[in-house]
């Protein structure tokens, strides 16, 4: 994002999933880098609180953390309303916690791959639901729903995770087109992007 971008967009502020480690790390970095206040959303809180204090000093940005295991069913109406309570508006939601495990199917426990889901599909769900339609009203937001190129084949060692990778696209790629059939603009509305994760 340029300068003239950044100068522009003033005191937005982004939400990021997953912000702890990975693409959700290097996506809180360049929010701040282009000055949008932060809040952002992990479950490692030594790494997560290291991570806003980092930001804060180095871009002079509003960093506010979340620690939340979005494996946890509640925790995604736990954020929102704690957000609502403080009366903080989410501009750019960013879905890119993700969980996964490797190994023969009937080899992986069920209590991992139900919180892959959970995680992966169930709490992405819910919050682009509960964001989603505040930007609607506001006529202004965007949605950035991480999938990967798993979503686009069969994974036999990763069975959950691909599959719910492959609903990250089909999900998110369907309020895209519905909205752009809806308002004629798709870009003020959702950006879906496919990155490997």
């Amino acid at each position: 994002m340029t300068t003239e971008t950044s100068k522009a967009i003033g005191a937005r502020s982004a939400l990021v999933t997953g912000a702890s480690s990975g693409i959700g790390l290097e996506l809180a970095k360049l929010f701040a880098r282009d000055g949008y206040r932060l809040v952002l959303v992990a479950r490692n809180r030594e790494s997560l609180t290291q991570l806003g204090k980092e930001l804060a000093g180095k871009y002079g940005v509003s960093v506010k953390v979340i620690v939340k295991d979005l494996s946890v069913p509640f925790a995604p109406e736990e954020i929102y309303v704690e957000l609502q309570k403080q009366s903080i508006t989410i501009d750019v939601l960013v879905n890119c916690a993700g969980l996964g495990a490797s190994g023969l199917f009937s080899e992986i426990d069920l209590d991992t791959d139900v919180r892959t889901i959970q995680v992966n599909m169930v709490a992405l769900t819910k919050l682009t639901k509960f964001f989603l339609k505040d930007m609607l009203q506001r006529r202004n937001g965007r949605i950035l729903n991480v999938a990967s190129t798993a979503a686009l084949q069969p994974g036999p060692l990763m069975a959950v995770y691909y599959a719910t990778k492959a609903y990250v696209l089909s999900f998110s790629e369907a309020p895209a087109i519905a909205l752009q059939l809806t308002f004629d603009s798709l870009a003020p509305w959702i950006t879906v992007d496919q990155l490997a994760n």
